[in-house]
């Protein structure tokens, strides 16, 4: 492990996928991928396949194991194997709590008040697309700030992340599209689209979200007065 790159970087991103796993039991947010089990279970071999010999799982275990395993098939579907911050480390934090409340804009406005991350201020959609924004929440990874706005409408939630520093590195598998002249990294198999904010990338991650409906909210610019 010591002498080998590509094992540690592989050893933080299961620390990341750990550490969201026990947010989601705290806040019993389902993962993104939930519904990919046995795509789950190919990856998690995929990753550990020095893994040992099979155990007995306590019944009330396999909840929080089947998180941790999507999670993790999350990692490798997104570009697991990179060094460094990749897009699937900024989507876990899609199954973390909020921290703090937002706040609602004046009338007419299109962004959220006091709120920006990388000098960048989060769209307000819920006059225009009935996306009402009811938390926040700032981490650290790999010695980035990372903000995250959650957005909920009527049996759906996403999370909106915008990631400072330079932009990630798209992964193998992902569709690139331009959408009203912004160009978009769309991962159809994991309900993610990312672009690029002034060189800071952005992260939309939606549970049972279509991926249209993810890339309208994404190229949103408020009649022109939101700062891309």
């Amino acid at each position: 492990m010591a002498g080998s790159a590509e094992l540690q970087a592989r050893l933080r991103e299961q620390r990341y996928a750990v550490y969201a796993t026990r947010s989601i039991v705290q806040r019993e947010r389902a993962p993104l991928t939930l519904h990919l089990h046995r795509r789950t279970l190919a990856a998690r071999s995929r990753l550990n396949h020095t893994a040992r010999p099979r155990r007995r799982t306590p019944l009330f275990a396999v909840g929080a194991l089947t998180a941790a395993g999507a999670l993790l098939w999350t990692v490798a579907v997104l570009g697991g194997s990179q060094a460094g911050l990749t897009v699937a480390q900024a989507a876990t934090l899609a199954s973390r709590p909020a921290t703090m409340v937002v706040g609602e804009p004046p009338d007419d406005g299109v962004t959220l008040p006091g709120l920006t991350a990388a000098g960048l201020p989060f769209p307000y959609w819920e006059d225009r697309f009935d996306w009402d924004a009811d938390g926040v929440r700032t981490d650290r990874l790999d010695g980035r700030s990372e903000t995250t706005v959650f957005y909920r409408r009527t049996g759906q939630s996403l999370a909106y992340t915008i990631v400072s520093g330079k932009s990630l590195p798209s992964a193998a598998g992902a569709r690139t599209l331009v959408r009203a002249g912004t160009t978009l990294v769309v991962y159809p198999n994991t309900g993610v689209v990312t672009w690029l904010r002034r060189g800071h990338t952005c992260v939309l991650s939606g549970r049972g979200v279509p991926l249209q409906a993810l890339m309208t909210l994404a190229v949103w610019r408020g009649r022109g007065r939101i700062p891309y």
